[in-house]
C-alpha cells in the first residue's frame, strides 16, 4: 500500500498537471466584437447589440463572459460553440469558437466585461475590457468609423495596428466601428493556420474594445472563406455567411458586398446585385434621416495602376456600378490594391458633375456630386508585392495617391457635410481630406466637370470670405 504521504504528493501532482493543461486550453484569446443585428434596417428593438467573439483550444463549454453594468455583474453564457477543423498546409486545424450574444443594453453607454475560460476560476481571466454602445439611430451627433484594407501583423502592419490602439483610446465613445476592408493577415490558414491566430491575438488590444467589421478580399477566399467565416459574425450572418450585409450607425448606412464572391462564383452576381439594389432602396426611403449612404468591399470599380482590377473591374462589375450609380451612394470604399487613392465622382469612367468653391484648397471640398466618390485605402500595412514599386500614371478621374501607411476617418458632422481624412499611420497626422456637402441653398455654386484642357480656376465659384458669409447660421462646420 502507498504511504499517505506519497499518495497527498500524486494527488497535488495530478491538481498542478490539470490545472497547467486547463490554463493552456481553456484560456480566451483573439477577442473580438462586433455590432449585431440591433443595426440593421429591419431590428428588433429588443435585439442584442453586441457580439463578442473568443477562441480556445478545448470547448471547455463552462467559458463564460461577466458583463459589468450599473446595476450589478451579469453572466453571460455563450450563444454558440462551434468546433471547426481543417487542414491547412499539411496540419489539422483545430479552434473552438465561443460565441456571446450580449442583453438588450442602454444606448450610448460604456460597459466592462472580463472573459473566463471556465466556471471553477483555475485560470486566468482576459480582462476587463470595455466597450462602448453606439446608437444606430440619427441623433443629431457627429459619428466616426475607422476604414481600412490590406493589413497583416508583420512590422509592416504593426505601425497601422498601434495607431488603431492609441485612436480607440483617446476617442473611445466617438468611433462607432473599425472597418476592414479585405486582406486580414494575409492568408489566415497559413502556418497550419497559425498566421489567422496570431493576427487575431494582435488585433485584440483594439477589437476586444470595439466593433470590428470586415468585408472578406481575395486573400480570405481559401476553401470557399471557410475560415474568415469561422472568425467574423457580421450582421445577417445566419442568411448570408458575412458575404453582403447592412447596418446603421448615427446618421450613417453601411452596406458591405463581397465581390471576391461573385469572382469565384460568377452566378451569384445576380444575387447580390439584387440584394444590394434592395437594401439601397430602402436606406433611400429614409435618407431624410439617414443621408450618408456608404458601400464597402475588397475590390474596387476604378483605379488608376495597370493591373486588372484597376484596367477591367468597372466592367466586370457594371451592374453593381449602376445600382450605387442609380441609388446615389455617396462613397464606395475599397481595398486591395496597395495605395490610398481618392477620385472624384465617377459615372461610367468618366468624371461625373459636382459643384465647387474656393476653400483653400478647392479639391477638398465636393458639392452635391452626381455620382459616388471612390476611394481606394489599401495601404495599412502590408509588402512584397512586386507591382506596388512600379511606376503608373494617375488616371483623369484621380485627384490624390499616396503610397505611405495609412487608413481613414469618416466623420458624418450632420446631416450635409462629411468629412473623409487619411491619417498617417506612423504619427496619425491628416495626409489627404476632402468634404463632402450636400445642400440646396448652393444651388448658384457652378458645376465643375474635369475635362482635358479645362483650367479648374475657372470653376471655382465664390470666394472663400464670401462663402463663409454665405454659410454662417447655416451650417454648423468649422473648417
Amino acid at each position: 500500500m502507498a504511504r499517505p504521504s506519497l499518495i497527498i504528493v500524486l494527488i497535488a501532482f495530478a491538481v498542478i498537471l490539470t490545472s497547467t493543461f486547463a490554463k493552456d486550453v481553456c484560456t480566451p484569446e483573439q477577442i473580438h466584437l462586433a455590432l449585431s443585428d440591433l443595426y440593421t434596417s429591419n431590428s428588433n428593438s429588443n435585439s442584442s447589440p453586441i457580439k463578442a467573439i473568443f477562441h480556445t483550444k478545448e470547448a471547455c463549454e463552462g467559458a463564460y463572459i461577466l458583463l459589468h453594468t450599473p446595476e450589478g455583474d451579469l453572466t453571460i453564457k455563450a450563444t454558440n460553440v462551434n468546433y471547426f477543423t481543417d487542414k491547412y498546409d499539411g496540419t489539422k486545424y483545430e479552434t473552438y469558437v465561443h460565441i456571446f450574444d450580449f442583453p438588450s443594453l442602454p444606448l450610448i453607454q460604456t460597459y466592462h466585461y472580463t472573459c473566463f475560460g471556465d466556471e471553477l476560476g483555475l485560470i486566468t481571466p482576459k480582462g476587463p475590457f470595455k466597450f462602448y454602445v453606439p446608437d444606430p439611430n440619427p441623433n443629431g451627433q457627429e459619428t466616426t468609423v475607422v476604414m481600412f484594407g490590406d493589413l497583416d501583423s508583420t512590422d509592416d502592419g504593426r505601425t497601422t495596428m498601434h495607431r488603431l490602439i492609441s485612436m480607440k483610446d483617446a476617442n473611445f465613445t466617438k468611433i462607432a466601428a473599425y472597418i476592414h476592408m479585405g486582406d486580414m493577415a494575409y492568408n489566415l490558414e497559413n502556418k497550419g493556420g497559425k498566421r489567422g491566430d496570431d493576427y487575431m491575438k494582435a488585433c485584440q488590444d483594439f477589437a476586444a474594445s470595439m466593433p470590428y467589421m470586415i468585408s472578406p478580399g481575395n486573400h480570405e477566399a481559401f476553401h470557399n472563406f471557410s475560415n474568415v467565416n469561422m472568425r467574423f459574425k457580421m450582421p445577417l450572418f445566419a442568411k448570408t455567411q458575412n458575404h453582403y450585409y447592412s447596418y446603421n450607425v448615427g446618421n450613417m448606412h453601411f452596406a458591405s458586398i463581397n465581390l471576391d464572391l461573385v469572382i469565384e462564383n460568377r452566378e451569384l452576381l445576380p444575387v447580390m446585385r439584387d440584394w444590394l439594389a434592395k437594401d439601397l432602396e430602402e436606406a433611400n426611403q429614409n435618407r431624410h434621416e439617414r443621408p450618408w449612404i456608404i458601400v464597402y468591399t475588397h475590390r474596387p470599380l476604378y483605379c488608376s495602376k495597370n493591373k486588372d482590377d484597376c484596367l477591367n473591374n468597372a466592367e466586370l462589375f457594371a451592374e453593381i456600378e449602376e445600382v450605387v450609380t442609380q441609388q446615389k451612394v455617396d462613397l464606395y470604399v475599397s481595398g486591395h490594391v496597395h495605395m490610398y487613392e481618392r477620385m472624384f465622382p465617377i459615372k461610367k469612367g468618366s468624371v461625373a458633375a459636382f459643384q465647387q468653391f474656393k476653400l483653400g484648397d478647392p479639391l477638398h471640398h465636393i458639392i452635391n456630386p452626381q455620382a459616388p466618390v471612390y476611394v481606394v485605402q489599401g495601404v495599412a500595412g502590408h509588402s512584397g508585392d512586386s507591382e506596388d514599386a512600379r511606376p503608373y500614371a494617375p488616371k483623369s478621374y484621380s485627384v490624390k495617391v499616396d503610397k505611405t501607411y495609412s487608413f481613414l476617418a469618416v466623420h458624418s458632422k450632420n446631416n450635409t457635410h462629411l468629412l473623409v481624412e487619411n491619417m498617417s499611420s506612423r504619427d496619425g497626422t491628416v495626409l489627404d481630406h476632402f468634404y463632402m456637402i450636400k445642400g440646396t441653398g448652393l444651388g448658384h455654386l457652378p458645376y465643375y466637370v474635369k475635362n482635358a484642357g479645362q483650367n479648374t480656376d475657372d470653376y471655382l465659384g465664390l470666394s472663400g470670405k464670401k462663402l463663409k458669409k454665405l454659410l454662417r447660421g447655416v451650417y454648423d462646420v468649422t473648417y
